[in-house]
């Protein structure tokens, strides 16, 4: 029982009181975390919308209801949370494109279609009834061509299905010169990106004028069966 009289108890106040210094920082955390959270959203949110040019620390800022210094404080620089956005997500891209390589592998066989569609078909959704956040990533990715032409910030995070993209075209289309087959699948991955692109203007309403996913994915095919043909055609005349 405590002796509420004698002069060493420790009060139920003094108790409590004791815990403050563990739970403070735990809270400061979530609020931390929070506005990560929704300075990356903002960004994505930005770049899907307006392009990379309107970015500056006061629109993103303003956008995620965040004080302007808590950009640099949480992130650096306003380089590193556009780096950081792209990271955000990628795994659930990369999950989405790995798995469609994966089960043509699977099948033994497959088609420059295949491919083309393994690597696409995320961005071909657009159109469709998808969650706003994962639009928004969808469109950020398909703007960093413009953004980037060195293809260095696409490389860091989507290289490795880069890579097995190229790889599986080598299997469906032998013979076709490396640095060729590397430079025909790069602008197939910039006109996917720039399809996706148009819906992302479009906000969902893609205009008459832009191509069914099906259209472009043939026209692509078609393109990188010409370079095998030329290939074929400039052999037989060495």
């Amino acid at each position: 029982m405590l002796n509420r009289g004698a002069p060493n108890a420790m009060t139920l106040d003094h108790a409590l009181g004791s815990f403050a210094p563990e739970t403070h920082p735990r809270t400061e955390r979530r609020r931390g975390d929070d506005t990560r959270g929704r300075l990356l959203d903002a960004v994505e949110a930005l770049i899907a919308d307006y392009g990379f040019k309107p970015l500056t620390h006061r629109t993103i800022a303003s956008r995620a209801e965040a004080h302007v210094a808590l950009l640099n404080y949480h992130f650096g620089s306003k380089e590193q949370l556009i780096e950081e956005a792209l990271a955000r997500r990628a795994s659930q891209l990369l999950e989405q494109q790995h798995e469609a390589l994966a089960v043509l592998r699977a099948s033994g066989d497959w088609s420059v279609e295949d491919v083309l569609w393994a690597y696409g078909g995320p961005f071909a959704k657009l159109d469709r009834d998808v969650h706003p956040t994962w639009r928004n990533y969808l469109c950020l990715v398909a703007r960093l061509a413009g953004h980037d032409p060195s293809d260095a910030m696409m490389m860091r995070h989507f290289g490795s299905v880069y890579r097995e993209s190229v790889a599986a075209l080598r299997h469906a289309l032998p013979g076709v010169d490396e640095v060729a087959l590397a430079a025909g699948f790069r602008n197939c991955r910039l006109l996917i990106e720039h399809d996706a692109l148009a819906r992302c203007k479009a906000g969902g309403h893609a205009p008459v004028v832009t191509s069914s996913p099906e259209q472009l994915i043939a026209f692509l095919a078609g393109g990188l069966r010409a370079l095998a043909a030329q290939d074929a055609g400039t052999l037989t005349t060495q």
